[in-house]
């Protein structure tokens, strides 16, 4: 993965909007062949359009439902014939709190945003080994590090992300696949639209871009990083958190009383 992207075949999923169409975007520009997923057909279409390059395929997929990924692997397999990199990047906060129905907005949260990327490896490692050396990178967040109040859902599927990947990465490894984690911090796009930061003069400085991920992802494939934190400097933010954690809490709670509120949206690829 050295020299780059160009020729590479990748397949994105959650590539409709935000994170993932911009990745799919950059990918394509530098000359890999993209397979895109996500649910929604007519968006999937409209960036293949835009896509640069030729030969890109979608499929219209559901990560949270295991019969659909593996029809995306066979898709793949049979438009493509190789699959050298795959995003897990589809996801969704779900509601916020312990509001009605609390479990089930759980149990449907941590569908797509843990086992969907756990489904997607799965189908795709016999793809993913026969092009080694392959690359996955796990699209996870800073709220899989750092306890997120409001949204516990979302968080626990992320911090269950974040400890599969690295449980799991070196017996991929051992398969010729190397497994990377990009952690987005606050990024505003269609499904997190972060309003209450992009509003405040002062907390608007915490957010980063999509473009700043998507350019993590590369960075995590080409360059073999085992870990991206986005923006970069949210990475100091695990530091008070493991060595003092008292200190954190208090911190976070006083940021949180202060700052503008921010209400999960329920909203997927």
């Amino acid at each position: 993965m050295a020299d780059g992207l160009s020729g590479k075949m990748c397949v994105v999923t959650g590539a409709s909007s935000g994170i993932g169409r911009r990745t799919a975007l950059d990918l394509a520009a530098e000359g890999a062949t993209l397979c895109v997923a996500a649910r929604r057909e007519g968006r999937l279409k409209e960036l293949v359009d835009e896509m640069p390059g030729s030969g890109h395929s979608f499929c219209v997929t559901d990560v949270s439902k295991r019969d659909e990924v593996e029809g995306l692997a066979e898709h793949v397999e049979s438009v493509h014939g190789r699959c050298d990199v795959l995003i897990n990047n589809a996801g969704f906060a779900g509601s916020s709190g312990l509001t009605d129905g609390w479990v089930t907005n759980a149990e449907s949260v941590m569908q797509t945003n843990y086992f969907g990327p756990l489904y997607c490896i799965d189908s795709f490692t016999s793809l993913l080994e026969r092009s080694a050396p392959a690359s996955v990178v796990n699209v996870a967040s800073v709220a899989g590090r750092i306890a997120v109040p409001g949204i516990p859902a979302y968080t626990a599927s992320k911090f269950a992300l974040v400890g599969w990947t690295e449980s799991v990465a070196p017996e991929l490894l051992s398969r010729g696949i190397f497994l990377s984690l990009v952690e987005p911090g606050f990024i505003p796009t269609e499904g997190f639209p972060q309003t209450g930061l992009a509003g405040d003069r002062y907390m608007r400085h915490l957010l980063g871009t999509d473009a700043q991920v998507s350019a993590a992802i590369r960075d995590a494939i080409v360059n073999r990083k085992p870990q991206r934190v986005v923006p970069r400097w949210y990475y100091l933010l695990q530091v008070p958190r493991v060595l003092t954690p008292w200190v954190w809490r208090n911190l976070r709670d006083v940021v949180l009383e202060s700052g503008p509120a921010r209400k999960a949206q329920d909203f997927r690829d």
